[in-house]
């Protein structure tokens, strides 16, 4: 999955007891993420628990980038699609309340769903239905950024073509999680809200944990950007259009709080939560995920909803817990969690240069690292590197960084996306499924 994994040795984590961590590391991880902030990689705020004590964390960047409100360990921020471990949670709380049980058909709640008489609850919970994904729907990001009833969002997708028998394959599909969250409503007679807030927030003490439809920064919650020559604020998404599958606000202490309460039985039984892991590396089981990497085992999520993308590592024999949440970022989020589990081995993170590339050297790309501008719109993208390769980051909504690889002569490649650099004219020369067109470098 990622470089950590070759030099992790069999060893576990645990004759840490990271509470005898040195200064002198957690000032090197320090370093790692001012490293970040400092060249607009990121903003958000991490942490790392051992059991139920938090040991480290740290917030870089801006809440609000306009107002200059910085983020601090108390943020909270959106944690997307890590909304289905909590959801899957729920569910097998209902299953011990004998509300539901696995077999459960989504017909008995709503028929009208394509081949709803053959798909269960445990179906669901796995994202082995063939149910389309709602995201994937053309223009879904402008049409969820407007608030929709339940019977609205069910009339949104219903007509989509499903995508295999249920139970023959595996295709992730946040619509999967959104009729869970809705079948939950339906037994305990409450809003997702609710039965979140008395099912788990409750019981662990959480204060700033909960659902809702708006980000509201008057509760101290963080706005998404996308990173340009300056942050550009996205689209406001109506997380009533994420029921049950993307819509949960935390931050990470209380997040790894949850964790840690998940794996050790505070919130559903061990056989439950037995059910709920996966067993194979690098599977989906009932709301998570074990890690493809064998030393430490663990498990995992992440989650992405405008530019908040949120992930968390769970190592259960250790009982450690790794969250990242962002509100801006244009480097993997795999490379920063993996800078926290190389913290656990005394190892210092590695302060990328991000003037150039593996292939590009500072001189030859400092000339085309920068913002273009389209002509007669008001679309920007930004070039930057993450120390290996060129970033691609578009300020349109619903537009994700990408990682180009060099071919050469000011060539760029990723998929189909083609980028030629003419640094004299100052213009980068874009191609995509038949279309070219010239940006400008501001």
């Amino acid at each position: 999955m990622n470089p950590i994994t070759k030099k992790v040795k069999t060893i576990t984590l645990i004759f840490l007891c990271i509470i005898g961590q040195t200064a002198t590391a957690q000032n090197k991880l320090d370093a790692y993420f001012n490293h970040l902030a400092a060249n607009n990689k990121m903003m958000g705020s991490v942490a790392i628990s051992l059991y139920d004590s938090i040991i480290y964390k740290k917030a870089i960047g801006y809440a609000n980038a306009d107002s200059k409100t910085s983020n601090t360990t108390e943020t909270k921020f959106r944690i997307g699609s890590i909304t289905k471990t909590y959801t899957g949670v729920l569910v097998l709380k209902a299953v011990e309340e004998k509300l539901l049980t696995l077999d459960t058909k989504l017909s008995n709640y709503y028929p009208e769903v394509k081949n709803a008489e053959k798909i269960t609850i445990e179906q669901l919970l796995k994202h082995k239905t063939g149910i389309y994904n709602f995201t994937e729907i053309e223009n879904e990001v402008q049409w969820g950024q407007q608030f929709h009833t339940q019977q609205e969002f069910i009339n949104y997708f219903i007509n989509q073509k499903s995508n295999f028998e249920p139970g023959t394959d595996y295709e992730y599909s946040n619509t999967n999680y959104a009729l869970l969250g809705f079948i939950l409503e339906k037994i305990y007679g409450k809003t997702y809200a609710e039965i979140l807030d008395e099912k788990i927030v409750k019981p662990l003490h959480l204060r700033n944990t909960y659902y809702s439809f708006e980000t509201d920064e008057a509760k101290n919650e963080a706005l998404s950007y996308s990173i340009q020559d300056k942050y550009v604020r996205n689209e406001m998404t109506n997380f009533s259009n994420h029921p049950a599958s993307g819509g949960i606000v935390s931050n990470p202490t209380e997040l790894n709080k949850f964790l840690f309460a998940l794996f050790n039985g505070k919130l559903i039984t061990p056989e439950s939560l037995k059910i709920m892991l996966p067993e194979e590396r690098g599977t989906y089981g009932m709301g998570i995920i074990k890690l493809s990497f064998k030393n430490p085992e663990g498990y995992t999520h992440s989650g992405r909803v405008e530019n908040y993308i949120s992930d968390y590592y769970y190592f259960l024999e250790e009982n450690i817990g790794i969250v990242s949440l962002t509100n801006a970022v244009n480097i993997s989020t795999d490379e920063v969690m993996d800078s926290m589990l190389m913290f656990l081995y005394k190892q210092a993170p590695k302060l990328a240069n991000f003037n150039a590339t593996a292939e590009v050297s500072e001189k030859d790309f400092m000339p085309i690292k920068g913002t273009y501008h389209l002509k007669k719109t008001d679309a920007t993208v930004t070039i930057s590197s993450d120390g290996q390769n060129l970033i691609f980051q578009d300020s349109r909504a619903g537009q994700a960084y990408v990682p180009l690889k060099y071919k050469g002569k000011n060539e760029f490649e990723y998929e189909d996306l083609k980028l030629v650099f003419v640094p004299k004219k100052k213009e980068m020369i874009f191609e995509q499924g038949g279309v070219k067109v010239v940006y400008k470098r501001k």
